[in-house]
């Protein structure tokens, strides 16, 4: 008799395999949820987005001390890494000329008036907070404003 109550402890010790299943299907399911609401892709443009709007800010710092010690914006011919901005280096307000985290360049305008007073410039945005459609993250001496606004819309 006591051969088959040994037996029957043995048995009775582990999971069944359904058991196990049922586990790992409800695991699985906790899984997807997670990473549902964890959208590693949406957070990695938001992150590429705060990296343009810092860069954006210290462009603009630099554009800022470089007006106050010349009185006037340098001259683009073009994107950011190309253009005026490259006076900003050899002035010392800039070490680097930053590039947009996917390899873009940062977009720098100038007024039409000519008298290097205003300047615009702007990056694309991946993950904008306003709204559906192309937005883009703006920095304008003029109003000496910073947000985001539509693309076209950031002028100086």
């Amino acid at each position: 008799m006591k051969i088959k109550n040994l037996k029957l402890k043995i048995t009775l010790r582990g999971f069944t395999l359904i058991e196990l299943l049922i586990v790992m299907g409800i695991l699985a399911i906790l899984a997807v949820v997670i990473m549902m609401a964890i959208n590693p892709a949406k957070r990695q443009k938001q992150a590429r987005d705060a990296t343009r709007k810092s860069d954006i800010g210290q462009i603009a710092n630099a554009l800022n001390s470089y007006f106050s010690a010349n009185s006037l914006f340098p001259v683009p011919s073009g994107p950011a890494s190309i253009s005026g901005l490259t006076s900003l280096r050899a002035s010392g307000d800039l070490k680097i000329i930053p590039f947009d985290p996917v390899g873009n360049e940062y977009q720098y305008l100038i007024s039409s008036t000519g008298n290097n007073s205003e300047v615009a410039l702007y990056a694309a945005l991946e993950d904008a907070t306003s709204g559906v459609g192309d937005w883009v993250w703006c920095w304008r001496s003029a109003s000496v404003s910073v947000g985001e606004i539509t693309e076209g819309g950031c002028t100086p």
